[in-house]
């Protein structure tokens, strides 16, 4: 007589996860392990099922510390039932209605790990549902995403906001409209558990085949219409304004909010992949065209660990020019000699005979003012002049940890090139840097990643000078 809670011979259903009975906790009796089991519904035969098998295939295949385990796949006519790895831990919203909010650092150590996983899964053709339901912290410390959007893509990075929303603020984002792709046409059942289901050791996998906007408890709209308020958010506020903005052309990209959250943890930055490493940086007291350089991938040096402290205050004006080292130059393929331009430097393409669409240009401008609180009144009346450029793809957003004071955004002509703009205050001297690229929109955002690394450079170099 076949035990009808016995799937395939092999796992033994113990424990309902969810009402719907899609989610169980099992024991594996052949390894002798705890699992989760989670069934989806098949869609009929053709392209929707097509495309939900190969997801799955593609997430049997990724494996990365802070993603759930995808141990093994049972099919059956209807449906198919995935066979999990067993995680013992709460959510982050388990977390927080239990013991209150986060520190800033530990949200913003949640969150690396959670745009690790997001970044590795996205490498592989995985999508994940990271929301604050459906991320967990074990007594072991490990953060798991234990989502997957199976049948279709998710606005990671606003999940990931959700999540650090949530975890320093004691509650998730309001209910607000989702500007996330939708092309799925399946509206098959959810597999994830239902609000409140989740048990109280917080395991259980949260899928989602019906679109992939987010899990039950809702990740999938996060904050009012114009963004979630997040004024109480102490550091985080800036990174989680842009993050949780209903406009996806304002929300940073995943380089810019890695280094944010970067700059408020004890984590020592990982070396550059070398194509972050092709990129210079540039900026704009005033934005202007230029010449360009052809850049090519070299490893980056190691950053040191702890860093000088920044001087408060700079007797003299540094030469911009003496800010990017020609060794750092030519590691860009930039000419190792720039020009002087009365207060700005420009460095033009290492081969000028590249292509125009490998033709870009790293600008740098310097102003020192006498004191710092004029150099504090000069920074905020050029983002709030940056703030009104009709050009703005990306608007004015802070940059926490790179100096005291530091914004970035991109502006475009339209056309045919995009402009990365950091501006910084350190101490007494502002300093913008454009980096301009002969490509729209900025792919695989290249253009930040140049702009940050020109960025990291600059700051460096004023540690050592007074």
């Amino acid at each position: 007589m076949t035990d009808p809670n016995l799937l395939a011979g092999r796992y033994r259903l113990l424990e309902r996860r969810d009402r719907a009975g899609t989610t169980w906790r099992a024991r594996d009796e052949l390894l002798q392990r705890d699992v989760t089991i989670t069934g989806i519904p098949l869609p009929p035969p053709g392209p929707h099922r097509d495309r939900l098998l190969g997801q799955i295939r593609a997430t049997a295949d990724f494996r990365h510390p802070n993603v759930i385990t995808l141990h093994d796949v049972v099919s059956l006519p209807d449906r198919v039932w995935l066979i999990l790895e067993s995680v013992e831990g709460r959510s982050v919203l388990q977390t927080v209605r239990a013991g209150g909010p986060l520190t800033s650092e530990r949200a913003a150590e949640v969150g690396l790990h959670v745009l690790d996983a997001q970044t590795a899964a996205h490498g592989r053709g995985v999508h994940l549902l990271a929301g604050p339901e459906s991320v967990l912290l074990t007594p072991d410390g490990r953060v798991v995403v234990t989502g997957f959007a199976i049948f279709d893509a998710t606005d990671e990075l606003r999940d990931l906001g959700a999540v650090l929303f949530t975890a320093v603020e004691g509650q998730a984002p309001g209910p607000g409209p989702h500007t996330g792709p939708h092309t799925g046409s399946y509206a098959g059942p959810r597999t994830g558990p239902d609000t409140g289901s989740r048990p109280a050791d917080g395991t259980g996998p949260a899928l989602e085949n019906t679109g992939g906007h987010g899990l039950t408890g809702g990740t999938g709209g996060h904050g009012p219409a114009g963004g979630a308020g997040a004024a109480d958010s102490g550091p985080l506020a800036p990174l989680l304004e842009g993050l949780l903005a209903a406009d996806p052309a304002h929300r940073p990209d995943a380089t810019t909010t890695r280094m944010v959250l970067l700059g408020l943890t004890s984590r020592p930055a990982r070396p550059r992949p070398s194509p972050l490493l092709l990129v210079a940086a540039a900026l704009v007291l005033l934005v202007a065209g230029g010449t360009a350089f052809w850049f090519w991938s070299r490893p980056a040096a190691q950053q040191s660990a702890a860093p000088a402290p920044l001087p408060t205050f700079f007797a003299k004006s540094p030469d911009p020019c003496s800010l990017i080292s020609g060794e750092q130059a030519d590691r860009l393929y930039l000419a190792t000699s720039p020009a002087k331009e009365k207060t700005s430097c420009v460095w033009s393409a290492a081969d000028p005979k590249a292509p125009d669409s490998l033709k870009n240009t790293l600008e740098i401008t310097l102003v020192r003012e006498p004191k710092a609180e004029l150099a504090h009144a000069t920074y905020l009346r050029l983002r709030a002049r940056d703030a009104k450029d009709t050009r703005i793809v990306s608007a004015p957003a802070d940059m926490p940890g790179l100096a005291d004071e530091a914004y970035v955004y991109q502006l475009s002509n339209g056309h045919s090139s995009v402009n990365s703009v950091i501006v910084l205050r350190a101490g007494n001297i502002v300093t913008a840097l454009q980096y301009h690229r002969f490509t729209v929109p900025d792919t695989g955002g290249k253009g930040r990643a140049g702009a940050l690394q020109a960025a990291r450079w600059v700051v460096d170099s004023l540690r050592g000078r007074k």
